[in-house]
């Protein structure tokens, strides 16, 4: 698998746009910016509501929290966006640095998780079904959420420090 990741990475790294990613002036650390928005969006509004279900801010409606998930998902497309020109723009420092896969895993679990919630409770809170304490299933997809987003923040972070493993 090694060997067809470096060969992917080489063919991406030669395209037309991964060499635009890399030489236009000031495009990288815009994308930066903006991941760190997207960031900030994504887990300020998921985080906020993930303590309102562990029952902080127990003044705040779940529904009321919940309305500003779709800021969220926004600061997750940016995120992802940005993330995606990452790895176009330099498909050889991801491929062969066990931080990236740190990051991915994380990611699929926090997905995974978001998912979950949407398909068995999303409806339930935003019809505003659910008042007070939060069932305990919702309190442990709270916990993987949080959870699971350090350690995507935490593994994103390593990738320039933890560099090669592969």
């Amino acid at each position: 698998m090694g060997h067809t990741l470096d060969a992917f990475a080489v063919w991406l790294r030669g395209t037309e746009i991964s060499e635009a990613i890399r030489v236009l002036p000031w495009l990288w650390p815009v994308c930066e910016i903006i991941h760190f928005v997207g960031l900030c969006l994504l887990v300020g509004v998921v985080g906020f509501f993930d303590l309102r279900l562990l029952g902080f801010f127990r003044r705040v409606p779940l529904s009321a929290a919940w309305s500003l998930v779709p800021w969220g998902k926004f600061g997750f497309a940016l995120a992802a966006m940005t993330g995606v020109t990452f790895f176009i723009g330099a498909p050889d420092q991801y491929v062969t640095n066990v931080a990236f896969y740190g990051k991915v895993l994380f990611l699929l679990i926090a997905g995974a998780n978001a998912l979950l919630f949407e398909w068995a409770y999303g409806a339930k809170v935003s019809a505003d079904e659910m008042t007070g304490v939060a069932p305990g299933a919702l309190k442990t997809i709270a916990v993987v959420s949080i959870v699971s987003w350090f350690f995507v923040i935490y593994w994103g972070r390593m990738l320039p420090f933890v560099g090669n493993a592969f």
